[in-house]
């Protein structure tokens, strides 16, 4: 995997510097417990009387589950179902379920062929695009910038070359008459 080998060559030292990422790297799985299991059980346990053992059923293994697999879906459904607006050569597809149950991640046709584009969706700040929305209020606060993402003339020209048709862009473009 070329992708894969070229990412451990990049300089995180500005990243790994910073306290609160040297923070969380340190101290990761005793925020991971706290914050995944014994906060979210102990809160319906002291707040609203529930019973231990439902509120470790309801948290611990329900909620827990339903996350995990709601993120799977990107790497399982979107990898076999849907639509390749940029690129019908790869695997990854766009996927509107997916993107409803994941909350914005559901492009990953368009994640795969620009991966650099901050937005994962050429939709951007739309609706069901949490992430998208949650950077862009970090830029409008100083705390995210040089936000990258593709011009439009490059998406069209993507479009046009390896697309598979389904882009609502390939609706404008007109068909020759056929006899």
């Amino acid at each position: 995997r070329p992708g894969l080998r070229k990412s451990k060559q990049l300089d995180l030292s500005d990243v790994l510097s910073d306290p609160v990422v040297a923070f969380g790297e340190r101290y990761f799985l005793s925020l991971q417990l706290f914050f995944c299991f014994i906060l979210p059980t102990a809160v319906p346990v002291y707040f609203w009387n529930e019973t231990w053992g439902r509120a470790i059923m309801s948290q611990v293994f329900i909620r827990y589950m339903i996350t995990t697999h709601s993120v799977w879906t990107v790497n399982s459904i979107a990898h076999a179902w849907g639509t390749k607006p940029y690129n019908k050569n790869i695997r990854p597809s766009d996927n509107n379920f997916v993107n409803f149950v994941t909350v914005g991640e559901g492009y990953h046709n368009f994640h795969h062929v620009f991966p650099w584009d901050y937005r994962s969706s050429e939709k951007g700040n739309n609706a069901f695009n949490y992430t998208t929305f949650f950077i862009d209020t970090c830029a409008k606060l100083g705390l995210a910038y040089d936000l990258k993402y593709p011009s439009a003339d490059l998406i069209k020209n993507v479009i046009l070359k390896t697309g598979d048709g389904t882009h609502p862009i390939m609706s404008e473009i007109p068909r020759p008459e056929s006899d």
